[in-house]
């Protein structure tokens, strides 16, 4: 029989486990990239976010801040937007990723954020816009990119990309902030991911390949181009 000392021990216990995030515990602690690693110059922590590239000029290439730790069954949590002066505005967040080696790129999977000229959507997928002459969202799209294994990319001479999932557009644009912080949230479970953009679900896939890694580092893009800035900020996982 439990003493009353022991039950009290054990109660509190409880109460206190009950009142850790229910999002599971932060990866930014708002003030600083502690935690992270990165190329230096195109990543800064500033006003509670972690903001990649820059409004005054464009990046040459794609650039990529990483987690020290690795991951492998969690859920992600994130808000992300961008401030930029075009139109093509591009990011996305990699998840059981790698550094490629003598790249700045990332191997493994990505959330993808932002718009792109629709041309390049059937490169990389099995579907044409009907609309050829808008940019394209990107937002709630899963990509897998830069592997070594390249035998899933269907353009690999001209990137090592696939877009895995592709959302119906009208989905997304309907659900798409345009001028406001977008909502991810990245369910990674063994074999299966899903992607929920502002509560809605964009992406439901199960990988197949037993070759892909279960596990890695989680890492902000900032993409080519712009000039524009992408801010990410209230990153939290709580591992499955």
């Amino acid at each position: 029989m439990k003493t009353p000392l022991r039950i009290a021990i054990l109660l509190v216990t409880m109460i206190l486990a009950s009142c850790e995030s229910p999002d599971g515990s932060k990866l930014f602690d708002g003030k600083s990239l502690k935690g992270w690693e990165g190329p230096a110059g195109v990543f800064r922590a500033e006003d509670g976010c972690i903001v990649g590239g820059s409004l005054d000029k464009p990046l040459d290439d794609s650039y990529y801040l990483c987690t020290e730790n690795k991951y492998d069954n969690f859920v992600l949590t994130f808000k992300a937007k961008f401030e930029n002066t075009g139109k093509y505005e591009n990011a996305g967040l990699s998840f059981r990723a790698e550094r490629a080696p003598n790249s700045t790129q990332v191997a493994g999977y990505q959330a993808d954020m932002g718009h792109i000229e629709p041309n390049i959507i059937p490169l990389f997928s099995d579907i044409t816009p009907s609309d050829m002459s808008s940019p394209y969202p990107l937002w709630g799209i899963l990509v897998d990119e830069f592997r070594s294994n390249t035998s899933r990319y269907p353009n690999n001479d001209f990137a090592p990309v696939v877009f895995l999932v592709i959302p119906d557009r009208t989905l997304i644009e309907s659900v798409i902030r345009k001028d406001g912080w977008n909502e991810y949230r990245i369910i990674a479970d063994g074999p299966e991911i899903e992607i929920l953009l502002n509560g809605v679900s964009t992406a439901k896939f199960l990988e197949t390949e037993k070759w892909v890694p279960p596990t890695g580092h989680i890492c902000l893009q900032a993409h080519s181009g712009g000039p524009y800035e992408i801010l990410y900020k209230d990153l939290r996982l709580k591992k499955l």
